[in-house]
């Protein structure tokens, strides 16, 4: 046997001939797995894209479903913390149709704030912030601060008797009047603070550009637009016409009592753990309490404090009625009241729905007071004589009477003169205790 070095040239071309064939296999080798890779390559982004698109799927439904309406909850409870008054917008009824049980989770976060704001008030801006930026305990010991603010009451007249009629009804008409009440107030930069029965204690504190005399302006316009909507409400005829009401008391009509005064109070949570309310603290409250009781005695729907009268613009106060001056127990400030007489008759273009959205400087125009301008210069005459200065040192009681009695149907003039009949000299003068 030769050794393989030995072959000769013609068979090393013959050998090499038979090897030219196993390189043209290997390059079809080469070909079958690159097509395999192709279609590995094909398979592994097909699948990729599946996934991914399932992912983004996934991603998009559980971003709608899960992490939007978590976001929107955190965005309500920031709302509330940022300012507490804020009006929280319900849900659209599609998103709460395609997201039923997301959606029940956020209406019933928008209802508890809507309740927060209900409960708490103005008054209640405070707790409700400190309570939402604080841990799980709920704090009611929230320090108190003074206010200035015009404080107003208003009450529900003959309301004992109405009860007595209408029964477990009393409550529905009692909330007709509060709507009433409310938007009044509310729309003349004031805010209702708390109700007592049938009672109203009701706040004006000037906020960001608005001037304390049209804050004033616009409490007392406040009350007097809720005489003539309550006046013109279809919906208190339809109490009134009851017929246990009218049995009870026949032409029977609504009517409410109302105070109004300036002063300090501390805002501040009132209660404990178990129940509290955000009020107002302060002799100043009180104050317009005891100011709606007397609008009885003077026979009047209104009376204001000499101290709110002189914080109101000099168009108001010239509108206004001097109708008494008193000191009070537990002061020895005399205090200065004051009406604005609203009748019981108005144009015919003054509705319940229009009274409200009529401008300012039209407001005292369209509804002057019932007493002519002529009456009320008088009437302040008659006054002069009766109190007699500062100190009462000029009174001339005889004059005083002689005007009043010229007005027998004018309630602040009947109370007057009852008030001289029973503390005149014999001689008719006014008392040496006298100080006006």
């Amino acid at each position: 046997q030769q050794h393989p070095r030995a072959l000769s040239e013609e068979d090393e071309q013959q050998q090499q001939q038979h090897v030219h064939p196993r390189i043209l296999m290997h390059l079809d080798t080469s070909q079958r797995k690159q097509r395999q890779y192709w279609s590995v390559l094909l398979v592994t982004a097909t699948a990729t894209l599946v996934a991914s698109h399932s992912i983004l799927s996934l991603s998009s439904a559980l971003h709608k479903m899960l992490v939007a309406p978590m976001e929107r909850m955190l965005l309500t409870v920031s709302s509330l913390m940022l300012e507490p008054l804020r009006i929280l917008p319900p849900l659209d009824d599609a998103h709460s149709q395609r997201h039923p049980e997301t959606s029940f989770v956020e209406n019933a976060l928008i209802k508890v704030g809507s309740l927060l704001q209900l409960a708490f008030g103005e008054a209640g801006r405070r707790i409700i912030r400190r309570n939402l930026g604080a841990g799980a305990t709920v704090k009611t010991d929230t320090k108190g601060v003074t206010v200035h603010a015009i404080f107003g009451f208003c009450d529900i007249r003959n309301f004992t008797g109405l009860t007595e009629v209408l029964q477990g009804d009393v409550g529905k008409l009692v909330n007709d009047v509060a709507s009433v009440v409310h938007n009044a107030v509310a729309e003349n930069y004031g805010a209702p603070n708390k109700n007592v029965g049938d009672a109203f204690l009701l706040v004006w504190q000037p906020k960001g550009q608005v001037k304390l005399h049209e804050v004033c302006d616009s409490a007392l316009r406040s009350y007097v637009q809720i005489i003539v909507q309550l006046a013109r409400c279809e919906t208190m005829r339809r109490w009134e016409r009851r017929p246990e009401v009218q049995k009870w008391s026949p032409g029977f009509k609504m009517h409410l009592g109302f105070g109004l005064h300036y002063g300090w109070a501390i805002e501040c949570a009132i209660g404990s753990a178990r129940k509290i309310d955000a009020s107002y603290l302060s002799p100043h409250v009180n104050l317009s309490s005891r100011l709606e009781a007397a609008t009885k005695q003077y026979s009047v729907k209104i009376l204001v404090s000499g101290e709110m009268v002189r914080l109101c613009s000099t168009r108001v106060q010239g509108l206004m009625r001097l109708i008494d001056r008193v000191t009070l127990k537990g002061s020895d400030q005399p205090m200065e009241l004051y009406t604005y007489d609203v009748g019981d008759v108005w144009p015919e273009t003054v509705t319940a729905e229009t009274v409200g959205s009529v401008p300012n400087d039209e407001f005292w125009e369209l509804l002057p007071p019932s007493m002519q301008p002529e009456f009320r210069a008088r009437h302040l005459e008659a006054m002069e004589y009766y109190l007699g200065g500062l100190e009462g040192t000029f009174a001339d009681w005889p004059q005083a009477v002689a005007l009043f009695e010229q007005w027998p149907l004018d309630g602040p003039s009947v109370a007057i003169l009852e008030f001289i009949s029973e503390n005149q000299e014999p001689d008719g003068s006014a008392p040496g205790w006298w100080a006006g």
